[in-house]
């Protein structure tokens, strides 16, 4: 009997000391996307209070639509994104998931309180230059799209367009998520145009919502940009072995058939870094002046060799 309770208590204590470490690992998760969305909420907003906003540039998005009431009516920028956002957050509560709900809502008032609270007080980007706008703009995209690629990070986003291209796609799945948050922005940038009576606010807009575009881009999928190859060859053997040997690369060998003759061949599958490429390709030609190399971009590469599979 006492043996048995012995086994029962210590199953006891086993349960509360997980549920203990999960809690404990639950706040840490929290604390941790605070910071994050924080450091990435406070670089966004430095773009549209320091660069945007004063040249009167619409970045696209919910900022975007926030930037042109806040011309129009002097309503402050975070509450208005915050306030456009509510409608979006209940219909992603509906149609989408929870967990991204609460995580994109949390992003939201983060924001909303760094745009509004906590980089007010930075002087404006000085409009004394004739390029002032287009530095603007240039400045603007790059810290916009730096705070962004941080939230994205979190997994999360600031709402906005975010939410409304989920939706599009849900209902409308031909279309790429790109696609529909391109169509979201060009209408924001051409009510701009009405808004501020001034065509070149829609262009220094486009530039911005351009370069945020990319350095998202880079920040999220990384500045080294790998390559994926397909090599054909009936010296296919050779190939893989100087590979192996001379780059110290892996290769996947797939078997293949050629659609005239119907002959067996087969199709070495490698991924490179930047710099091997070319002699990946050196490599190959040297061994069959006849492969037939196919070569393209692998944006985001994870496993051994490339990035840190968690």
């Amino acid at each position: 009997m006492i043996a048995k309770k012995k086994i029962k208590d210590d199953k006891s204590n086993k349960k509360i000391d997980s549920q203990n470490n999960k809690y404990k690992l639950n706040i840490k998760e929290i604390i941790q996307f605070i910071a994050i969305n924080f450091a990435g909420s406070y670089i966004y907003a430095m773009g549209i209070q320091i660069f945007t906003k004063p040249f009167q540039i619409a970045p696209g998005g919910v900022a975007g639509i926030a930037t042109i009431i806040n011309y129009l009516y002097s309503l402050p920028i975070g509450i208005v994104t915050f306030a456009i956002n509510i409608p979006l957050l209940i219909l992603a509560w509906i149609y989408i998931s929870r967990e991204f709900t609460i995580r994109t809502a949390a992003s939201t008032i983060i924001f909303s309180i760094c745009t509004d609270l906590l980089v007010t007080w930075m002087p404006i980007y000085p409009s004394t230059s004739a390029i002032a706008p287009l530095l603007a703009a240039v400045f603007g995209g790059i810290l916009m799209g730096i705070g962004n690629g941080i939230i994205y990070m979190s997994k999360s986003t600031t709402g906005g367009t975010s939410i409304i291209g989920a939706l599009l796609q849900k209902k409308f799945p031909q279309f790429s998520m790109g696609k529909l948050l391109s169509f979201s922005n060009l209408i924001v940038v051409v009510a701009s145009i009405f808004a501020f009576k001034n065509i070149d606010a829609a262009v220094f807009a486009a530039i911005c919502i351009y370069i945020s575009g990319i350095v998202m881009d880079k920040l999220v999928y990384g500045f080294n940009i790998n390559r994926l190859l397909f090599i054909i060859s009936d010296k296919s053997m050779e190939i893989e072995k100087q590979i192996l040997e001379k780059l110290n690369r892996g290769v996947t060998v797939m078997k293949g058939e050629g659609g005239y003759k119907h002959s067996q061949k087969n199709i070495i599958f490698c991924v490179v870094s930047k710099s091997q490429f070319y002699k990946v390709k050196e490599i190959a030609m040297g061994v069959d002046k006849n492969a037939f190399i196919v070569g393209c971009e692998a944006g985001d590469v994870l496993g051994k060799g490339f990035k840190h599979v968690e």
